[in-house]
């Protein structure tokens, strides 16, 4: 499998960019987590962050999926590192100077998701174009295998540069990794594809993903299952300071073995994929790895202890990470790479369009019903999307 390393200079380029920049995301998410409850201890300031962090992203990922299409990738996420780069060393300057406040830390949050926005559609759409059709799915496993890893230890380096330096250098290292990050991705020498259509408007993006999503059914089948899914499953990011501060009152500390134990999950369930040959269809490990993270959900509400949270935590990391990768691997093969990056921004601002929505809602909900019961709900109604999953003809 690693093997693919030597063979392919690009392919090893674009694999540390990302590690090294998810490394910066890990300390960044752990920060804002961490100011966000600081401020407040309440699920409704963490919210109101989290849905800066998310909903611009999903607003003009239609618009950046074309772009996508038309420009080279490698020099679409280049660019928006740059971007994000500016943006967090602009935090870091704020938090040192004390002039650090929730508004312009919502401002600027905007900014890196309207970034981050660009990035993904490019992301997601780069390896056909840098890898052999038959390699496609040993290359996305290895990079779920180190942007797992860094993500399992941006928390803990961001929780020792809290502890050490401050959070000022916690904002810089991110900022650090970004550009490293456009740096190797700038050396990728990709073609943009030659596609006629010239970029539309918002509205015509939206009629575009539609008419594309209908002549593809394997996508069309699962694209409502995975925006429910997704609706429930983001409540975990709120809960999780709410539990390390107010219920396992960790602080910094409970925050990042939490946001650890599910990156660890993601890290372990990504070596199993690409070391082991697996044969079961594609509808089968779709199913069962969303039924193991709806369990899970129930479990880390119904039993209120810190080791018992990390397990479940990590088992959650793991259905997510085995789910998404094999649904990727699918609509990489299958579908065209002329409407690839068009079809995977457009999944992806329906599956996250959600989010933002989840964030809001827990939020809210944390005050009226608690933090366990909301856990409680979200899993079963994703155990029974599991049972969805398992209607989908077309994933095997």
């Amino acid at each position: 499998m690693f093997k693919l390393f030597k063979e392919n200079r690009y392919f090893l380029r674009f694999f540390l960019s990302r590690f090294v920049s998810r490394i910066g995301d890990g300390v960044h998410s752990l920060a804002l987590l961490w100011i966000a409850y600081k401020w407040g201890k309440s699920g409704i300031i963490i919210a109101a962050v989290m849905v800066a962090f998310s909903l611009p992203g999903v607003l003009v990922s239609p618009l950046a999926g074309q772009i996508a299409d038309r420009m080279r990738r490698a020099r679409i996420m280049a660019a928006t590192d740059i971007v994000q780069a500016v943006c967090v060393f602009a935090l870091s300057f704020l938090a040192f100077s004390h002039a650090l406040n929730l508004w312009n830390l919502i401002a600027i949050t905007v900014v890196m998701s309207v970034a981050q926005g660009f990035f993904m559609p490019a992301s997601l759409s780069i390896v056909p174009q840098i890898v052999k059709q038959e390699e496609i799915t040993k290359a996305n496993a290895l990079v779920q295998i180190g942007s797992s890893f860094s993500i399992l230890i941006g928390p803990l380096v961001g929780v020792s540069l809290i502890a050490l330096i401050g959070l000022p250098l916690a904002f810089a290292a991110n900022g650090v990794s970004f550009l490293l990050s456009a740096l190797l991705l700038y050396g990728i020498k990709t073609v943009a594809l030659s596609v006629q259509a010239q970029v539309t408007s918002f509205i015509a993006s939206i009629k575009d993903g539609l008419n594309l999503i209908k002549q593809h059914p394997i996508v069309s089948r699962l694209i409502g299952k995975a925006a429910i899914i997704n609706l429930f499953y983001g409540s975990v990011t709120i809960i999780i300071p709410l539990f390390a501060g107010n219920i396992y009152h960790m602080g910094a500390k409970g925050i990042g073995f939490m946001m650890g134990a599910f990156a660890a999950g993601i890290f372990v369930s990504s070596i199993v994929m690409g070391s082991v040959r697996i044969t079961t269809s594609d509808r089968i490990v779709v199913s069962f790895s969303t039924l193991l993270m709806g369990v899970m959900f129930i479990v880390f509400g119904t039993l209120c202890n810190f080791y018992i949270s990390l397990l479940s935590l990590f088992l959650i990391g793991a259905g997510v990470n085995i789910s998404n990768v094999s649904i990727i691997s699918v609509y990489q093969k299958r579908l065209p790479d002329q409407v690839l990056g068009r079809i995977m921004s457009f999944l992806g601002a329906i599956a996250l369009s959600l989010l933002p929505v989840s964030y809001a809602l827990t939020g809210v909900l944390v005050s009226l019903i608690g933090t366990r019961s909301i856990l409680i709900v979200s899993g079963i109604i994703i155990i029974f999307m599991s049972f969805q999953m398992l209607k989908i003809k077309e994933l095997n």
